[in-house]
């Protein structure tokens, strides 16, 4: 059993002598014996990490868990198609250049929805598309996750902010 210093969260643990890779205990941060042993070869037990390895301003590391257990989704991007098939990022886009017509409606999927931008851009002389240009500058801003629940899944004919 060798004694190995984590190079993530800076703990000490012990792994077999024969193991290539080796996970460490306390954090799960998975790193090659050698480089595990070296760190404990230039660095006395007790000492600092060099700045380099260690959070700033003394905060510390967590890991990989998170607040309530839970583990964030990671975020796509803009252009990439989330989990129903709709890109956040073309239905920006649909919003920004012809929103008028509803047409990034029509992308999610709510078809009532793009006549009624239709409608109002009609009845409202134009001045619906403002607040359409504004829709799509907020759908490409927005995290794809939220873009889903709020204008794809929705059970709203007319998902509006």
């Amino acid at each position: 059993m060798n004694l190995h210093k984590c190079l993530q969260c800076h703990r000490d643990f012990t792994a077999p002598d024969n193991s290539q890779t080796v996970r460490c205990p306390y954090c799960g941060n998975v790193q090659t014996a050698s480089n595990s042993t070296a760190a404990n070869s230039q660095q006395a037990y007790g000492q600092q990490p060099p700045y380099g390895s260690q959070q700033p301003y003394g905060q510390q590391s967590y890991g990989p868990q998170y607040a309530y257990g839970s583990q964030p989704t990671p975020d796509i991007g803009v252009f990439d198609v989330g989990p129903s098939g709709k890109s956040r990022g073309v239905a920006g886009l649909l919003a920004l250049l012809i929103g008028w017509l509803g047409v990034h409606y029509f992308y999610c999927g709510k078809v009532g929805g793009g006549f009624i931008c239709i409608l109002l851009c009609a009845v409202t002389c134009g001045l619906w598309s403002v607040l359409t240009f504004v829709q799509g500058i907020l759908m490409m801003c927005m995290r794809s996750d939220e873009f889903e629940r709020k204008y794809v899944n929705t059970p709203s004919t007319f998902p509006l902010f």
